[in-house]
């Protein structure tokens, strides 16, 4: 499994390199063409998982009175209530772990934690890109930059409620702005390329939601 994984990331770094030279060193522009293409690539399987998981939220929200019975009718039975939730939950194909989409999250997890060790060790000291003077190293404007896409990125996203959809566009952007402050600016560029291809994402999402 170790082999496996060391050669899928020396792979990937010798994309990187080979991005690197084609643009001339560009550091930079060798990340974002890099993650936003593993990005692109796999929002087919993306786009079946957010559809996936937001049919069973609004299954969720369907069945949520008949679970609030259950839990009155049952509240002296702890055992019971898992039970007839449980049943519920069968009847009306809802799955608290996501099936098809957990298992798929856990298809990409590797291939972004890959992508992310390649970026993070392929970044030169000094590398210079547009405005940012060393991608080794956390920019302010780049993090504020990053944060105002997470925060498209909520926006854009289908939501069943208006009380969520508030929600969503505080916590996501603070965590973010916070956790992208601590990294160089090579990461925060990753992340951001992912950000412009999830904006994109959830806007086919939504149309196809529509139809």
């Amino acid at each position: 499994m170790t082999e496996l994984w060391t050669s899928f990331v020396g792979f990937l770094a010798i994309v990187f390199t080979l991005l690197v030279q084609y643009f001339g060193g560009s550091v930079g522009l060798a990340i974002i063409t890099l993650s936003s293409s593993i990005r692109v690539a796999l929002m087919p399987l993306s786009l079946r998982m957010a559809h996936r998981a937001n049919v069973q939220q609004e299954i969720l929200q369907r069945i949520q009175p008949k679970i609030e019975q259950i839990k009155e009718k049952y509240k002296l039975k702890p055992e019971l209530v898992t039970q007839e939730t449980f049943k519920l939950y069968r009847q009306h194909g809802y799955s608290p772990l996501g099936g098809v989409s957990f298992i798929a999250l856990l298809v990409q997890l590797p291939i972004f934690a890959g992508l992310y060790s390649v970026i993070r060790n392929g970044i030169g000291l000094c590398s210079r890109f547009l405005w940012i003077a060393d991608l080794a190293k956390p920019d302010i404007i780049l993090t504020l930059i990053i944060g105002l896409l997470t925060l498209i990125t909520s926006f854009v996203a289908p939501q069943l409620s208006h009380q969520s959809k508030n929600f969503s566009f505080i916590l996501p952007t603070i965590i973010t702005l916070v956790f992208v402050w601590q990294l160089s600016s090579g990461l925060g560029l990753y992340w951001a390329a992912s950000s412009f291809v999830g904006i994109a994402q959830n806007f086919i999402l939504r149309k196809n939601l529509r139809k």
